[in-house]
């Protein structure tokens, strides 16, 4: 039984590496990481194996807010989702691994994190996602649009940043969408995204960690004017 296992997950490699090698792109901007560290670890009842290197955010082990939001997040098995900021990629892998009829987007500035998170959806046998290399929403297609949008975002890049991401975010999703975003004692943080949504809940919480939840719902001419100023 594991023998095929581990045969089925070969093949699974193959047929990944054969697509996405026919891309000019492929060779340049995902070719292999050189990763120092393996995690091992049982996230939302899947057995991951996540390559990591030093430099790139948790690489020694799942963080705790990351873990948290894995947890908590609410997805469905024919939704489209972005994981924005997916360093090597946890958060990605565990959302495609529940979305099994739907499609996974993985968007980060650091190449390292790209050739990193590329490389763990093929150690994870998945097939249903890709991995963008950057700017957040900026740099995927303006017609992109997701069911659930997932962060636990970088707060060292300023608020600019974390705002960016908040609007953007409302603009990508679907009506009805959902965004969940990681916050540790930035309560303005979640200002901004009731500001923007009209609506945000705590769905979890541990550790000085707190998931929020926004669902993108129909606003006002007033409420729009209003979240704008």
């Amino acid at each position: 039984m594991k023998a095929t296992s581990a045969s089925n997950a070969s093949e699974a490699v193959s047929r990944i590496r054969s697509r996405r090698s026919q891309s000019p792109a492929w060779h340049g901007l995902y070719s292999e990481p050189v990763p120092d560290h393996t995690i091992s670890d049982t996230v939302r009842g899947f057995d991951l194996r996540l390559s990591t290197q030093a430099g790139v955010f948790a690489h020694r082990e799942i963080d705790e807010g990351t873990r948290l939001l894995i947890e908590a997040m609410r997805v469905s098995p024919t939704a489209r989702v972005l994981d924005w900021g997916c360093g090597y990629g946890v958060i990605g892998i565990a959302a495609a691994k529940l979305a099994t009829k739907g499609h996974v987007t993985l968007i980060d500035a650091d190449i390292r994190a790209t050739r990193l998170a590329q490389h763990n959806l093929e150690l994870n046998g998945v097939e249903n996602a890709e991995v963008v290399l950057g700017d957040g929403l900026h740099d995927l297609p303006l017609k992109a649009h997701f069911d659930v949008i997932l962060s636990n975002p970088p707060t060292h890049s300023g608020r600019e940043v974390l705002d960016d991401l908040v609007a953007s975010a409302y603009k990508a999703l679907r009506p009805r969408g959902q965004l969940y975003l990681v916050i540790n004692r930035l309560l303005s943080l979640r200002r901004q995204v009731e500001a923007v949504f009209g609506n945000t809940e705590p769905v979890a919480r541990q550790k000085g960690f707190v998931v929020i939840r926004a669902v993108k719902v129909p606003r006002t001419h007033e409420t729009e004017i209003s979240a704008a100023l």
